[in-house]
């Protein structure tokens, strides 16, 4: 019979470890905005998929979603929101703030 090890059981995944201590800042930010342009580039491959004349608007929705998904990330690694450097916030911040510039800057819905 064996005993209760929990220390044999295997680590949480990179992206959903909360004990990012370890590591040095400058590693942290840089993770954090390869996470960023990672999914504004899936935002934009989606995006193309609409037709051409709502492709920015598909392009702020995800870009809308995304945000959200972060903070969900956010709150279910328990990060904090202020910091010293780069996280998961910084992240959704950055998206929905993108997402509301596009969003202005394209101007209303296109007339059918």
């Amino acid at each position: 019979m064996a005993t209760f090890n929990p220390r044999g059981w295997p680590r949480l995944p990179d992206w959903l470890d909360p004990h990012q201590g370890r590591r040095r800042p400058r590693e942290i930010n840089r993770e954090a905005l390869e996470r960023c342009c990672m999914a504004l580039a899936f935002c934009l491959c989606f995006a193309a998929l609409a037709p051409v004349h709502l492709i920015p608007f598909a392009f702020t929705g995800l870009l809308f979603l995304a945000g959200i998904a972060s903070i969900s990330l956010a709150a279910l690694r328990g990060d904090q929101p202020l910091t010293s450097h780069l996280n998961v916030w910084d992240e959704a911040a950055l998206l929905f703030t993108m997402s509301l510039g596009l969003r202005l800057s394209i101007g209303p819905w296109p007339a059918s």
